[in-house]
């Protein structure tokens, strides 16, 4: 595949170089050669919805599995926790579920910003964990119907950027596909 292929996609290098691609699993990876990340593009089902998806993951294990690697401080608190785990482990998941990475490496960080333990985690294993705080066909579904509710304003060949900020606060606009 060549770069002129995903930018008619709708995708962009990012200024950088890269290295090979190759395929596993139905996905398409771009080796991020030095910056050692990979892009990762696949399609996913959304509600009724087939989508073509674009995403960074940080790299691959020994195993050469896609690994997602984030950051957190250490959780000291019960509250801590809870918060934890209904915001940066749901949208962890819910961004590593769409694109297939089942791995997240997440490091804890002391006050120094320093690393003090690591943990990794399955998808399987964050549901589980949070299975009292978050439900996945729940966000599936809200995002199935924010697609619905996209897809009119959208017209053939455009790019369109989509932020949502929480309770009803959506962002979208077309923006310019040079960049």
């Amino acid at each position: 595949m060549e770069d002129q292929n995903l930018e008619e996609q709708g995708h962009k290098r990012q200024d950088r170089h890269v290295g090979f691609y190759t395929q596993k699993n139905g996905k398409i990876l771009l080796d991020g050669g030095e910056k050692d990340e990979w892009d990762i593009i696949t399609t996913c089902q959304i509600a009724g919805y087939r989508c073509l998806v674009a995403a960074e993951a940080a790299g691959c294990d020994e195993n050469g599995e896609l690994v997602e690697v984030k950051a957190h401080r250490v959780i000291s608190r019960p509250e801590q926790r809870h918060s934890f785990r209904k915001g940066k482990l749901l949208k962890t998941y819910i961004l590593c579920y769409l694109v297939g990475v089942e791995h997240i490496l997440i490091g804890f960080l002391n006050t120094k910003g320093d690393v003090v333990e690591r943990k990794r985690y399955t998808l399987p294993e964050i549901e589980n964990e949070c299975k009292k705080y978050w439900n996945r066909d729940y966000h599936m579904d809200f995002l199935g119907q924010v697609l619905g509710w996209a897809l009119p304003q959208v017209s053939e060949g455009k790019v369109y950027q989509m932020a949502y900020y929480g309770g009803n606060q959506i962002s979208f606009k077309e923006v310019d596909n040079a960049k």
